[in-house]
């Protein structure tokens, strides 16, 4: 769980499928990088979600964690922690 103000970070585990979804990862690279720290990352989750939008993507998120899928995948595209 994060602490009370933390540097959210990026973390993506699975290669870019297409030049167009590197380009929106790399934009929510250039998002997190612009941001404050955070006490929690529910706040972030909604510019996700417009970079990543349904239904080609499934965003969800906590205080600690927004998480990032491809739809109908069951392994993550990318997470904000």
């Amino acid at each position: 769980m994060a602490s009370a103000l933390e540097i959210p970070q990026l973390v993506v585990p699975q290669p870019a499928r297409d030049e167009a979804e590197a380009a929106q990862l790399a934009r929510l690279a250039q998002l997190i990088e612009a941001v404050n720290p955070l006490p929690d990352l529910r706040g972030l989750a909604p510019a996700v979600r417009e970079l990543f939008p349904l239904p080609a993507y499934k965003v969800g998120c906590g205080g600690a964690h927004i998480w990032l899928h491809r739809a109908g995948e069951e392994q993550r595209l990318a997470l904000v922690c």
